[in-house]
């Protein structure tokens, strides 16, 4: 008999099924940095969901609707979903797909990676363009004075240049952390 072995339940995960989420290799300073502060970014959405708390017991027990929690709990949320690409692009916890990664040798796989650094690049420097002109919109009429994006509702805040200036910050971070990777692809490569 193994004494040796530890005792679980469905009901009382081991250690080990823990174990990913500790042990997070970064490729790079930004990516740990990324990893540590998203980890105090997803605090908000317990704030998210505080608001929408009180706008309920607000509505429903004492007949008193706010204007404001729709658009503070959707600016909060799209706010931490954009750094959720970075973050999950820092510990390498993105969708991939690897049949063709796994179907070849290590010295191919080096040059896979720089491939798919290259492309990476490409891609997020081109959705950050693309922030770009959405973000000088939002910040700046078409005569270039400095005017911020409102919402056009009751409230009117100004949540859209808000979102827009936080996804376009999101999209050049992630750009920087995908040149870093191609750095490391191609140092490894050689």
């Amino acid at each position: 008999m193994n004494t040796n072995k530890k005792n679980t339940t469905l009901n009382e995960p081991s250690e080990e099924t823990f174990d990913h989420l500790t042990s997070v290799t970064f490729n790079n300073k930004l990516d740990y940095w990324v990893d540590r502060i998203g980890g105090y970014i997803s605090y908000l959405f317990i704030i998210s969901v505080a608001i929408s708390f009180y706008e309920i017991v607000s509505r429903y027990f004492f007949n008193a609707p706010t204007i404001w929690v729709h658009e503070s709990t959707t600016m909060i949320c799209a706010l931490c979903m954009a750094y959720g690409g970075s973050y999950c692009l820092a510990r390498n916890t993105h969708i991939s797909i690897k049949m063709l990664y796994d179907a070849v040798g290590e010295r191919f796989r080096y040059w896979l990676n720089v491939l798919n650094g290259v492309l990476s690049v490409f891609f997020c420097s081109l959705i950050a363009y693309a922030g770009y002109i959405m973000t000088n919109k939002a910040l700046f009429t078409p005569s270039g004075v400095f005017r911020l994006e409102t919402s056009g509702s009751a409230w009117n805040p100004i949540t859209p240049a808000i979102v827009k200036t936080g996804l376009f910050i999101v999209l050049v971070l992630m750009t920087m952390q995908c040149v870093l990777r191609l750095i490391n692809a191609i140092k490894k490569a050689r």
